[in-house]
């Protein structure tokens, strides 16, 4: 009886060791992205028979404690509503930063935005249609002509750019799913390696969890659990067991060589339709192509009705009529847009400014009071330019503020939706880590119970210690 006693009271020591082991181990994450607190699973052991009381009943006494595994507190419903709600956070704080890049490109609060660049322009034919209108006046018509065109110009330029950076954002994003499918798929096979030996890979599957939220917010994925934990791609299995496909960008020679996704393994053509991948996509292909060509048909609506007074008139140098905007790549008035239009050569010299109707009339302004006049006249759509009058709507300064309006909509819209996605994944992850994450309180409080315990359970072994060395070394010693 006494040895059995011994073995009872080694398990408490063990299991009570094991649960400091564990409490001391979520005390040494509880800063580690991703951990999930653990916890140790106790039963008691086998029972043995001692025979039959007095009154037949059989009696049993017990072995003490087993240590059954060490589990984790997590909770799959909360783990897969918070993998659903990334990618749409994913989306939107993507689409954000997007369209505040924009802003600032189009912003018309400086002195140097198109607005303030427009207002100069008119101003100064305006100047020129006055009776003391003169060489002055003349110099600022072309200065804020070549300022038009810097402007535009260079926001073209950084509309490109913001299409590069985008790409260049995709790629490194493509790149980022390569890595976790290949760090996914080994952690999927040593996983199943070690717990073919009857334990739990507790920390492995930590890290495998955290590569699943951070992948859900670049892609929209599908999480298939089996023997392993498979991950689904548009359709196609990214991860499949120890097996994964890789993804590559090629360029998109339909548009402007830009990437475009397709499968490693076949070339087959893969279109993300979630997460931030998706969102860059589209803010590439979509976003920044209606904004520019809502910017080009400005342009050519400038370019146009301005030819089309200045092509008429007379500056007090020569008889020669001009067209004040050209074709860059032809020097001719016609098939001007954002990225062809450029300041006549020809009007360096201001007297070749046409703001007379008549030849060598030096006080003849009616072709500049005409152009000056364009600001208030409607030559827009919504959507663009039109020589159809009936449709005209807008002006230019209306319609360069719908822009700005629409774009500013739309960033309202992409603000509202992050914040409202980030507040309803924060409570999915409160709800979550209240039952996942370490608690320092919690754990120690553990430590304490477990100390307590595990001196207990060593009493017990010094008290049936010191019971079998009387036995072993006293018992038949008197009257010696």
């Amino acid at each position: 009886m006494s040895f059995r006693g011994l073995s009872i009271g080694v398990s408490a020591v063990f299991a009570n060791q094991r649960a400091l082991d564990v409490t001391g181990h979520n005390i040494s994450n509880v800063n580690t992205a991703g951990y999930t607190r653990q916890i140790i699973s106790n039963s008691t052991a086998f029972y043995q028979k001692l025979g039959h009381s007095g009154n037949g009943k059989v009696m049993q006494v017990g072995y003490g404690v087993d240590v059954q595994e060490i589990r984790q507190y997590r909770d799959e419903f909360l783990d897969n509503k918070y993998k659903k709600e990334r990618t749409g956070l994913g989306y939107w704080e993507a689409r954000y930063a997007s369209v505040k890049e924009l802003e600032t490109i189009f912003s018309s609060n400086s002195e140097d935005g198109l607005q303030a660049v427009m207002n100069n322009f008119w101003n100064s034919w305006e100047q020129l249609s006055k009776p003391t209108g003169g060489l002055t006046a003349r110099a600022m018509v072309k200065e804020n002509a070549i300022a038009f065109v810097e402007t535009v110009k260079n926001m073209d330029n950084m509309l490109v750019n913001f299409r590069k950076s985008k790409d260049k954002e995709i790629i490194e994003n493509i790149d980022r799913i390569n890595e976790i499918a290949k760090e996914f798929a080994t952690l999927n096979l040593d996983i199943k390696k070690i717990e073919a030996h009857g334990v739990t890979a507790n920390d492995l599957r930590d890290r495998r969890n955290l590569l699943i939220d951070e992948l859900s917010g670049l892609a929209k994925i599908q999480v298939m659990e089996g023997d392993s934990i498979n991950i689904s791609l548009e359709g196609r299995m990214l991860v499949e067991g120890s097996r994964y496909e890789l993804i590559k960008t090629v360029p998109d020679t339909a548009n402007r060589g830009f990437v475009r996704l397709v499968w490693e393994s076949d070339n087959g053509r893969l279109e993300i339709s979630g997460g931030s991948i998706y969102s860059n996509f589209e803010s590439r292909d979509v976003l920044v192509k209606g904004f520019r060509d809502r910017l080009n048909e400005f342009v050519i609506g400038v370019a146009n009705e301005v030819n089309a007074i200045h092509i008429t008139g007379y500056g007090i140098s020569d008889t020669t009529q001009r067209p004040f905007f050209v074709n860059i790549l032809d020097n001719s008035g016609a098939g001007i847009d954002l990225s062809t239009i450029a300041f006549n050569p020809e009007l360096d010299n201001y007297d070749r400014i046409a703001a007379a109707e008549d030849a060598y009339s030096n006080e003849d302004n009616r072709a500049a009071l005409k152009i000056a006049a364009l600001r208030h006249n409607d030559y827009f759509t919504e959507d663009g330019y039109t020589t159809i009058e009936a449709d005209r709507r807008y002006n230019f300064d209306e319609f360069f503020r719908n822009l700005i309006s629409d774009l500013g909509n739309i960033g309202q819209e992409a603000a509202t939706a992050t914040d409202a996605q980030k507040l309803l994944l924060d409570q999915i992850d409160f709800r979550r880590q209240a039952l996942s994450a370490v608690s320092i309180d919690e754990e120690m409080t553990n430590l304490i119970k477990y100390e307590h315990s595990y001196n207990a359970a060593a009493r017990i072994v010094n008290v049936i210690d010191e019971m079998i060395e009387m036995i072993v070394n006293r018992t038949g010693l008197v009257g010696r």
